[in-house]
């Protein structure tokens, strides 16, 4: 972990927070604020940049695994796994889609979304860190490098990041980087967690916090920081709220305060009751995803 010992905001550099949480999963060093200025909820510390290196080169998939309880035993059955999270992603980006776009999509793991997209745009192409996942994908014709750098001077119409931008340590610098690869019009695709979704603000489950918090989500977004962030790397920026679990996750995490309760009354909760609560949520920004379509200013 870095070795300061004051905790400051990296995104607007201030030192005035307030204390949010001492419990992060899987760090007992780390604790969780709210920054006075900006308002971003970050981790403090933040693994060094060697330790990150090899938390993603060697324990992420491992990490991911003890989090969701999944049993991917190999590429081929996480690309299965995730066929309805691509379709759902798909049904939100259709509309800023356009034939004859370039996409890249950078943290494309399988490329079960980019799998998705290829009867949508032109090219999909893809960044993964994970050569297990990386190989994967380019056995299945979609072409994905371990880098942004290693794609060089190549720009796209589109770049998709999902979950993505939780993880860095200097979003806007990042940010400021995909601003180059864009091509004129072209578009930034963006979901992020929602840090003020239902779950954590509302309904005060105790066990729920210190499984949200995680020592890899270094910036904790709302729909005002999220925007705040895309502001200051020159993007301006579209929200829309999204719902990605179900009123049986939550009756779940209330009952017995654990995650893996997706679908499990879907005999008992009907169709309308499951769009009249994610609707809800929605109105009010409640939901547990914010999905942020981002063009250049």
């Amino acid at each position: 972990m870095t070795s300061s010992s004051t905790p400051r905001c990296r995104i607007c550099g201030s030192t005035e927070y307030d204390l949010v949480s001492r419990q992060v999963a899987q760090a007992p060093e780390a604790t969780i604020y709210r920054c006075r200025n900006c308002q971003i909820v970050y981790v403090f510390p933040i693994m060094t940049e060697e330790e990150e290196t090899t938390f993603y080169r060697d324990e992420f998939e491992k990490y991911m695994l003890k989090r969701s309880g999944a049993g991917w035993k190999s590429p081929e059955t996480h690309f299965r796994s995730y066929q309805a999270e691509g379709e759902r992603r798909l049904s939100l980006v259709r509309p800023y889609l356009h034939a004859d776009d370039a996409l890249l999509e950078v943290g494309s793991s399988t490329g079960y979304f980019l799998d998705d997209l290829r009867g949508y745009v032109r090219s999909v192409t893809g960044v993964e860190p994970s050569e297990a996942y990386r190989t994967f994908a380019n056995e299945r014709g979609i072409e994905t490098l371990a880098t942004l750098d290693d794609w060089g001077a190549r720009t796209f119409d589109v770049i998709a990041l999902y979950y993505v931008l939780e993880h860095l340590r200097d979003p806007i610098g990042y940010l400021a980087s995909i601003h180059g690869r864009l091509k004129a019009n072209g578009r930034l695709l963006i979901e992020v967690p929602n840090v003020e979704e239902v779950l954590l603000t509302r309904y005060h489950i105790p066990s729920f916090g210190p499984f949200y918090w995680q020592k890899a989500h270094y910036h904790n977004f709302s729909p005002r920081t999220l925007t705040d962030v895309l502001a200051r790397a020159g993007f301006q920026t579209q929200l829309i709220p999204t719902q990605r679990y179900d009123l049986s996750n939550h009756m779940v995490w209330m009952m017995e305060g654990k995650p893996g309760g997706m679908g499990r009354f879907a005999n008992l909760f009907t169709p309308e009751l499951e769009t009249a609560y994610s609707e809800a949520l929605k109105k009010q920004w409640l939901c547990d995803t914010v999905f942020a379509v981002a063009m250049v200013k």
